[in-house]
C-alpha cells in the first residue's frame, strides 16, 4: 500500500466489501485511488483479475489505469495477467461480456459496432422500410422533418432514447399512432441489426439487459464472477447502465461507484444525475458507506475558493451532495493572484488583450510551451471564437483545434475529392451543369471549391494532369467488367507530387501531421462506403449509379452533417495552444486555462412535442425540477471548466455592458469582476507565477507481434501509414481462407472449454455455417462450397487425436509490461502435460522453411510472455499447419535464440517509440501494397528525407 494516501483515500482503497460512494472532486486523486484499490484487491485480498470490472469514461482514461496498475504490480513483484480483468468503458465491458456469450445473444461470431456516422446511414440506406410502417406519416407529421436524412437522424436519435432508457415497447400497447410506429420501428431496427451482424452503441448495453433478463443462469454465472465492480465518472450513466450494473453486482453487491455530482455534464446524452444521488437509496439503510475526496491537489488555493464560490452561488435544495474542496497544505501558494479577468470593449480590444497577454507569458518565459495554455467555450464553431482562432495564427501563435466541423474545408481533403471528381467521367452531370452550381450548394461546393484546387493543382503538376485525363478517358469507355474501389483509385494518387507534398513524416511535428491523417480519415470514409454498398470492386453495370450515389447522397450528407478533423486523443500537439470546448476538458488538467462564453444565462426550459411524447413513454426525467434543469445544467458545465486549471485560471469576456445582450451576462459578472484586471499590478503581476509544465502522457504503447513487430519488419514506412496514421487498406482476399480457418477453429475450442467435450459433427458443420455467414454479411466474402467441406475435413481430423483433457485455454491473451510498452500476444491454443506447457499456433497453407524463419519469432515471444505469466520453464512451442501429413511441426528454442530474437523485438520496440519509419527497399513484394504509389517512383534515400 502506498504511504502517501490521505486518509479519505486510504479508506476508499481498503474498504471493499458491500456498496460503496466515492465523492471525487476535482484533482483529489482519484486516479491513484482506484490504481491503489485495484492493486490492494489482487495484492491484500488475493482477487483473481477476472473477478473485478472497472470501468471508466474513455478509452485513454482506461489504458491510463491499466498502464499505473501494471506499474504497481511490477514494483510489488506480482505476476498477474490483467488481460482477464474487465477494464475500459461501459461500452467496450459490455461488448465483451456479449462476445463472451455470444450463443445466448441475438448475434454471431464477431459483429460489426456502428459508429455514429455508419449509424444514420445504416437506417438512411433502410428509409423506405420504416415508412412502411404503421404511423410513419403521423409520427412526421408531429414532428416535421425536411427530407429523408432528417427523419434517418430522427429514428436514430429515438432508437437510442428508448435504449439508453431500457425500453423494449414490445408489448406496449398504446394505441397511439406515435407510440405504434416508435414500437414497429425499434422491432424493426432490432432485427435489421441481426440480420446484417451489426450493433450500434446504445443497442450493446440493450442487447446485454435482454440477455441476462432471459437468461437467469446467464446472469447468475457472470454476477458469480464478478465479485468487486467499480465505476468511475458514475454521475455520467444511464438508466440502462444503472440497471446493468446493479444486475452485475446482485449477487455480492462489491459495488463501488466514483463520481462528482458537481461535474455532471452529458444530460443531453441520455445521462442522469439520480443514479449518483440515489446510489445510497438503492440499498438497505445503513449498508452503502460514503467517502468524500475533497483535497484537491491540481489547482492554486485561488482557483480553488474560485471554483467553491461559483458552485455555491445557487440553491441546490437535495440535488447536490453538500462538500467543500479545500487546499493541499503541501502546495505552496502563488505570491500573485491565481484567478484573473481579460477583457474588452470590443471584439477587436478583446482579441489584441488576449494575445498581448500570452505573448507576455511566452516572452517572459512563464510558459515555454503554448500547449501550456488552453482555451475553453461551449463551442469553438462561434464567428467570435473563429476570429481569436485566426488572429491568433496570423500573429504566430498556433492554435490547435479539432472540433471546428471543417473537415471537408480543409485542403486536402477538396484536393482528394477534387482528383476523384476529375477521375470518373460519370461525374459530368455535377461539374458542367451551371444552373445547378447556382442554385444547389454541393455543387457549388464541388465546382467552386474541389475543382478550383484541381484546376490549381494540374497546372502545376503535368504529370498528373496526363495520367487523370488518360484515365477519365479510360474510364468513359468501360472496356473492363470491373472497376477499382475508391481506395485503390485515391492511393494511386499519392504517386504524384502535388500529394506527396501532402504527408509530413519524419521528424514533423505533430500539428504538421494533421494533413496526413486526415488523407487517412478519408480512407476511412472511403472503406466505410465500401461497406455500406457492398462492393469492393465496381462492376461496369453499376459504376454510373455507384459514382453518383457517392457524390451526390453519401459524400453531400457527411459534409451536411459537419465532421472534425483529425483529434489526437493521447496528447495535444506541443507548439499550439489547444482550443477546446467544456465537454472535450471534461478530465483533463492544463497549467493556464482560460474560459469564455460568460455570455449566458440560464435560459427557461421549452417544452416540445417529443417531451410529451417522452413523457407518455415514461422516458422524461422527472427527478429534478423541470424549471431548474438548465441552472443546474450551466452550472455544472462551468464548474468543470473552471476547475481544469491548475496554476491559472483566465477569466475572458468582451465587456459589452449596455443593452439586453450584456456581457458578461448576470450569471457571470460577479465571478468576472471579483478577479484582477489582468493589468492591475497591485494583485497581479507575470513575474510572481509558477506555470507547470504539461504533464506527458504516460500510458504505454501496446505491441503485438503481427500487428505491430512483423508489420515494422517488414516495412516501417508502411507500418507508419497503418499504426500512425491509421490509413484503411484494402481487404487481401488470400487472407480470408485463414481467417476462416481461424474462426471456426476458434469456436471449435470455445465449445471443448465450456461443455468439456468435443463437438460432434453436426455442431462442427454448424459453426462452419455461422463463421461462413459472418465472413459474408461482415466482409463480403462467399467462399464455395468446396472449401467449406475441406475445413471441415481438416477440423475432424485434427479433433481425431485430440486430448481435451490438456487444454488450459484458447485464445489466450497475455501481456506483458516493460519499461516504455507493453507486449502483448494471443496464443490460439495453450497446453499442459504434467508440468510441460505447449503453445500450439495454427496456420493454414502449406509449410516451408522461409515460414518456420518469420513464425519462430512469433513464438519466441509468446513462450517468453507465457514464461513470465506462468513462471514456467518446461515450455514447448509447435506450428500446426493443416496441409502437412504430420500437422504438428515442433519449432525448437534454445537459450541463444531467444535472446537474440528477443533483442531483435526490444530493437523494434525502441524504433516505433522513437518514431523511425524508413521505407524498405522496393521490391516485388511491394506491388500489393497500397502504398507503393507513395514508394515506387522514389529512392529510400529521397523517402527517408519527407
Amino acid at each position: 500500500m502506498r504511504e502517501n494516501l490521505n486518509k479519505s483515500q486510504l479508506e476508499a482503497v481498503t474498504t471493499t466489501e458491500g456498496p460503496l460512494l466515492i465523492i471525487a472532486g476535482p484533482g483529489s486523486g482519484k486516479t491513484k485511488t482506484l490504481v491503489e484499490r485495484t492493486v490492494y484487491l489482487l495484492v491484500k485480498k488475493k482477487i483473481k483479475p477476472e473477478n473485478i470490472l472497472l470501468s471508466t469514461f474513455t478509452e485513454k482514461a482506461a489504458s491510463e489505469l491499466i498502464s499505473r496498475i501494471s506499474d504497481r504490480l511490477k514494483e510489488l513483484n506480482i505476476k498477474t495477467n490483467l488481460n482477464e480483468m474487465y477494464v475500459g468503458t461501459l461500452h467496450s465491458i459490455f461488448r465483451r461480456l456479449i462476445e463472451e456469450n455470444i450463443d445466448d445473444s441475438d448475434f454471431y461470431g464477431e459483429f460489426n459496432v456502428l459508429d455514429d456516422t455508419e449509424q444514420l446511414f445504416f437506417v438512411y440506406t433502410k428509409i423506405n422500410i420504416f415508412r412502411k410502417l404503421n404511423g410513419y406519416k403521423s409520427f412526421f407529421k408531429n414532428i416535421p422533418c425536411m427530407n429523408s436524412w432528417e427523419r434517418s437522424k430522427k429514428i436514430v436519435q429515438w432508437m437510442d432514447i428508448l435504449n439508453e432508457h431500457g425500453k423494449n415497447l414490445e408489448e406496449y400497447n398504446s394505441k397511439h399512432p406515435d407510440i405504434i410506429f416508435l414500437k414497429e420501428a425499434q422491432e424493426k431496427y432490432k432485427n435489421l441489426l441481426i440480420e446484417n451482424n451489426v450493433i450500434d452503441f446504445s443497442t450493446i448495453q440493450a442487447q446485454l439487459l435482454q440477455m441476462l433478463l432471459k437468461n437467469p443462469e446467464l446472469l447468475e454465472n457472470i454476477s458469480s464472477k464478478l465479485k468487486y465492480i467499480m465505476i468511475d465518472e458514475y454521475q455520467d450513466t444511464n438508466n440502462i447502465q444503472e440497471k446493468l450494473i446493479f444486475l452485475l453486482g446482485q449477487k455480492y453487491k462489491n459495488i463501488c461507484v466514483v463520481g462528482d455530482d458537481d461535474q455532471a455534464i452529458y444530460r443531453f446524452r441520455g445521462a442522469t444525475i439520480e443514479n449518483i444521488l440515489e446510489f445510497p437509496n438503492r440499498f438497505e439503510e445503513g449498508k452503502c458507506k460514503k467517502i468524500t475526496l475533497n483535497i484537491n491537489y491540481r489547482s492554486q488555493l485561488d482557483i480553488i475558493r474560485t471554483c467553491n464560490t461559483w458552485i455555491n452561488l445557487i440553491d441546490w435544495g437535495k440535488y447536490r451532495y453538500p462538500k467543500e474542496m479545500i487546499e493541499n497544505k503541501d502546495k505552496p501558494i502563488s505570491p500573485t493572484s491565481s484567478v484573473i479577468r481579460i477583457g474588452g470593449e470590443n471584439e477587436s480590444q478583446w482579441i489584441e488583450n488576449l494575445c498581448r497577454f500570452i505573448k507576455n507569458l511566452r516572452s517572459t518565459g512563464k510558459i515555454t510551451n503554448y500547449n501550456q495554455i488552453a482555451f475553453l467555450c461551449r463551442s469553438v464553431q462561434n464567428l467570435q471564437i473563429k476570429a481569436l482562432k485566426k488572429y491568433f495564427e496570423e500573429e504566430k501563435i498556433p492554435v490547435y483545434s479539432p472540433r471546428s466541423k471543417d473537415f471537408f474545408e480543409k485542403e486536402e481533403i477538396i484536393l482528394s475529392i477534387g482528383a476523384l471528381l476529375v477521375y470518373f467521367p460519370q461525374t459530368k452531370y455535377l461539374v458542367f451543369d451551371k444552373v445547378k452550381n447556382r442554385t444547389n450548394e454541393i455543387f457549388y461546393y464541388y465546382n467552386n471549391n474541389c475543382l478550383e484546387k484541381m484546376r490549381k493543382i494540374v497546372r502545376e503538376d503535368e504529370k498528373f494532369y496526363k495520367w487523370i485525363v488518360e484515365k477519365r478517358h479510360e474510364n468513359a469507355k468501360k472496356n473492363v467488367d470491373f472497376f477499382p474501389n475508391l481506395k485503390s483509385v485515391f492511393y494511386s494518387f499519392f504517386q504524384f507530387d502535388c500529394f506527396k507534398k501532402l504527408f509530413k513524416l519524419g521528424n514533423s511535428s505533430e500539428l504538421e501531421k494533421n494533413p496526413t491523417h486526415n488523407l487517412a480519415i478519408f480512407t476511412d470514409i472511403l472503406d466505410k462506403y465500401e461497406t455500406l454498398t457492398k462492393i469492393s470492386e465496381i462492376p461496369k453495370e453499376q459504376l454510373d449509379t455507384y459514382i453518383r450515389y457517392f457524390f451526390m447522397t453519401y459524400l453531400r450528407q457527411l459534409r451536411e452533417k459537419k465532421m472534425d478533423e483529425f483529434e489526437n486523443k493521447e496528447n495535444f500537439p506541443k507548439e499550439a495552444i489547444p482550443f477546446l470546448t467544456f465537454h472535450q476538458a471534461k478530465g483533463l488538467e492544463f497549467p493556464v486555462v482560460i474560459v469564455d462564453s460568460l455570455y449566458l444565462d440560464p435560459f427557461p426550459q421549452t417544452k416540445t412535442y417529443e417531451d410529451e411524447l417522452k413523457k407518455m413513454l415514461k422516458l422524461d426525467n422527472t427527478y429534478e425540477p423541470a424549471e431548474r434543469k438548465n441552472t443546474f445544467d450551466l452550472w455544472r458545465l462551468y464548474y468543470t471548466a473552471f476547475s481544469r486549471a491548475q496554476d491559472l485560471l483566465v477569466l475572458t469576456s468582451i465587456e459589452n455592458r449596455n443593452g439586453n445582450k450584456r456581457s458578461p451576462s448576470n450569471t457571470f459578472s460577479y465571478l468576472f469582476y471579483r478577479a484582477p484586471e489582468w493589468k492591475d499590478s497591485e494583485n497581479f503581476e507575470i513575474k510572481h507565477l509558477d506555470i507547470s509544465e504539461v504533464k506527458e502522457n504516460e500510458n504505454r504503447k501496446l505491441l503485438s507481434y503481427s500487428s505491430n513487430i512483423a508489420l515494422y519488419d517488414f516495412c516501417p514506412l508502411k507500418y507508419q501509414f497503418l499504426k500512425e496514421f491509421n490509413f484503411i487498406e484494402n481487404k487481401d482476399p488470400e487472407t480470408f481462407y485463414g481467417i476462416f480457418y481461424h474462426k471456426v477453429l476458434e469456436r471449435v475450442h470455445n465449445h471443448i472449454i465450456t461443455y468439456n467435450e468435443k463437438p460432434d459433427k453436426d455442431k462442427i458443420r454448424n459453426i462452419i455455417l455461422d463463421v461462413e455467414k459472418f465472413m459474408h454479411v461482415t466482409a463480403q466474402i462467399t467462399f464455395n462450397e468446396s472449401i467449406s467441406e475441406n475445413i471441415f475435413k481438416t477440423v475432424n481430423k485434427y479433433l481425431e487425436n485430440l486430448d481435451i483433457k490438456n487444454i488450459v485455454a484458447c485464445e489466450l491473451k497475455i501481456s506483458n509490461v516493460q519499461k516504455d510498452f507493453i507486449i502483448e500476444g494471443v496464443f490460439d491454443l495453450v497446453k499442459k502435460r504434467e508440468d510441460i506447457y505447449e503453445i500450439i499456433d495454427f496456420k493454414s497453407g502449406d509449410f516451408n522453411d522461409q515460414k518456420l524463419h518469420f513464425y519462430k519469432k512469433q513464438l519466441a515471444l509468446y513462450r517468453y510472455l507465457l514464461q513470465e505469466e506462468y513462471q514456467a520453464e518446461n515450455i514447448n512451442t509447435y506450428l500446426y499447419f493443416e496441409n502437412e501429413t504430420d500437422p504438428y511441426i515442433k519449432v525448437q528454442l534454445e537459450k541463444e535464440d531467444m535472446e537474440n530474437i528477443m533483442k531483435k523485438f526490444n530493437k523494434t520496440a525502441e524504433n516505433i517509440l522513437n518514431k523511425d519509419f524508413p521505407p524498405r527497399k522496393f521490391d516485388s513484394q511491394c506491388e500489393k501494397c497500397d502504398f507503393r504509389w507513395f514508394c515506387k517512383n522514389d529512392t529510400n534515400e529521397e523517402k527517408g528525407e519527407n
